[in-house]
């Protein structure tokens, strides 16, 4: 993945992330549904990578007495997220790396397509739960293999590997997770490269190489052959902390 300053800048600059972030609200719409379900009383939350507060505002209102923590690499971002969520606290923080020495434990910590971010999943993941309480549950989206298979197919049938990032099989995660795909139809290859810098995730992965005109003009008609169809493959991923041992006196 890109550099995480890298990416903190792209996602400032995402001024129009609300209106092009379709995809991303229906994922935190899931995902809240999966929290509400399974939240204690009165939960103490960490949300990473808030963005906007798609997730915030679809859970935050249906947990009584919840306090909420909102955390974004982005200052903008963050700023945005908690003008919409009156109440909530706000923390500038690298999710992969949190530094939240006076705040942990937390009942629930939640994410909405930020983590695949990372540049290391697993270790961000295992460092976010090690703030949990015992009992405690994280619960986060990200993307896997498969998203955006029709834009790589068309690369590769020209020769080329597209810029966007080749994200992990779900087999290769380590945890229990449950699937969905999600499908954004754009009106052109043009139209979904717009997409993509507008919600900040424009970003080439690390060593991409510019593609030559003619050749992305090619592959550009090979997408919108096929519907110009973007495929998100979302695994929402749940792990729970583990209760101390009961030992008999």
């Amino acid at each position: 993945m890109a550099d995480a300053q890298v990416i903190a800048r792209a996602f400032d600059a995402a001024a129009a992330y609300d209106a092009h972030a379709v995809v991303q609200r229906q994922v935190a719409d899931w995902l809240a549904e999966r929290i509400v379900a399974v939240a204690p009383p009165g939960p103490r939350v960490l949300e990473v990578g808030c963005g906007t507060g798609f997730l915030t505002g679809a859970v935050r209102p249906r947990l009584e007495g919840a306090d909420w923590l909102m955390t974004d690499i982005a200052p903008a971002m963050l700023a945005r997220g908690l003008a919409g969520q009156p109440g909530a606290r706000g923390r500038v923080m690298d999710g992969e790396h949190p530094d939240l020495p006076d705040e942990a434990p937390f009942d629930l910590i939640v994410s909405s397509l930020a983590v695949q971010w990372f540049a290391d999943l697993a270790s961000g993941l295992q460092r976010l739960a090690g703030l949990l309480r015992p009992g405690g549950r994280m619960l986060v989206t990200t993307l896997v293999e498969g998203t955006f298979a029709a834009w790589h197919e068309a690369h590769r049938a020209e020769g080329f590997a597209a810029g966007s990032p080749v994200y992990p099989p779900v087999g290769s995660l380590g945890w229990p997770v449950e699937t969905r795909r999600f499908e954004q139809r754009h009106g052109s290859a043009a139209a979904f490269m717009r997409a993509l810098r507008a919600i900040g995730a424009g970003t080439p992965r690390e060593g991409h190489r510019p593609i030559p005109p003619g050749a992305m003009r090619r592959i550009a008609k090979r997408f919108e052959a096929g519907g110009a169809v973007a495929t998100y493959e979302v695994a929402l991923i749940e792990i729970v902390a583990p209760q101390p041992s009961l030992r008999s006196c």
